[in-house]
């Protein structure tokens, strides 16, 4: 039995792979599931582009200059580079930017006497599994999207 592991050296190398299996999965940085092939797909770009174009005229832009999206694996690191913000949701979005005009929020709350919420950019973030609009907002500036990942064009 010189060549045989024992009992212990056995587990002991099954422990070793399956950690090293574990570490290499969770430094993955590339997209999985649903965003990795979603705007890839013709049905899931149209849905989008529907989408956008419903938000962009609701805000007073019937005709925008310019549709583009960006899928990402993780909502939380997408809306750090969108707004700033910290939320807790690591499900894959999409964030969809349109420019092209002055969007005016007429619906949003104020209070008595401000102006209803505007801007030059109007970002929508989208889960991917459900099509759900997961944050709106309106800027002057648009976020470099790049940095959550290659930018498809939607529009026109």
């Amino acid at each position: 039995m010189s060549g045989m592991l024992s009992l212990g050296m056995r587990t002991a190398v099954a422990i070793l792979l399956t950690l090293a299996a574990a570490s290499a999965c969770g430094q993955s940085n590339e997209p999985t599931g649903v965003a990795q092939t979603g705007l890839a797909d013709p049905s899931v770009r149209a849905k989008l582009r529907a989408m956008a174009l419903q938000a962009s005229s609701a805000d007073g832009v019937p005709s925008p200059k310019t549709i583009e999206a960006v899928a990402s694996p993780d909502r939380q690191a997408a809306e750090m580079v969108v707004s700033g913000d910290i939320v807790n949701d690591h499900g894959a979005v999409y964030v969809v930017e349109v420019t092209g005009g002055t969007f005016t929020d007429n619906t949003a709350s104020t209070p008595p006497g401000a102006p209803a919420p505007s801007g030059s950019v109007l970002i929508l973030t989208v889960d991917a599994q459900s099509f759900r609009v997961t944050d709106f907002s309106l800027t002057r500036t648009a976020p470099d999207l790049t940095q959550i990942g290659p930018l498809v064009n939607l529009y026109p």
